[in-house]
């Protein structure tokens, strides 16, 4: 098992955050389906600060970012 700390923003723009244990091997992917977020209201996606998509594996002591997409015109 691996452990990663999770920062979700959401409504009101204060981040939830979060520890969670994932088995070795997890992807950013699986991350959201153990918080049961679906990928469409997940804009950004950043690993300890850089930049990362659903694929991006995850390691032991990551930081991970949630940022829903941002709309407006």
């Amino acid at each position: 098992m691996i452990h990663v700390e999770v920062r979700l923003y959401g409504a009101g723009g204060r981040p939830a955050e979060q520890r969670v244990a994932l088995p070795e091997g997890s992807r950013i992917r699986d991350l959201l389906a153990r918080l049961a977020l679906p990928e469409t209201e997940v804009g950004v996606v950043l690993v300890n600060r850089g930049d990362a998509s659903f694929d991006t594996p995850l390691q032991e002591g990551d930081r991970v970012t949630l940022i829903p997409p941002i709309g407006g015109g």
